[in-house]
């Protein structure tokens, strides 16, 4: 664990809320498709409070052909109108990005389903 790379992920967590600068959303992004998986961790958690915001910079990504698998798991998480439209593009074509959208829009299926059963 390197606790100087997840404190700057925590400080580009914040700054990527509160303002939205893309150098702190691209080091949020790097972190996801890493290695390591508590930064991984932190830099999801923070994309995911970002909420809509996070949704533009994962859909960026797979528009420039730089999207992974954890980015399409985050768009579940992140949920919202947006959300299936995005997963549904990932799943165009096949490979493990597609993979994990199929998966994710799996998971969405199955808390409507709970939450219709409310």
């Amino acid at each position: 664990m390197d606790l100087g790379r997840s404190a700057n992920l925590l400080r580009a967590g914040l700054v990527w809320r509160a303002f939205g600068s893309s150098g702190a959303g691209a080091t949020l992004l790097d972190a996801v498709a890493g290695d390591d998986e508590q930064n991984r961790m932190l830099a999801g958690m923070s994309l995911v409070k970002a909420g809509d915001r996070s949704l533009d910079l994962i859909e960026q990504a797979h528009a420039s052909g730089n999207a992974t698998p954890q980015m399409a798991r985050l768009v579940a998480d992140i949920g919202g109108p947006r959300a299936r439209p995005m997963l549904t593009e990932m799943t165009a074509e096949p490979g493990p990005l597609a993979d994990a959208a199929s998966d994710s829009l799996d998971l969405l299926d199955r808390i409507d389903d709970v939450e219709g059963s409310d």
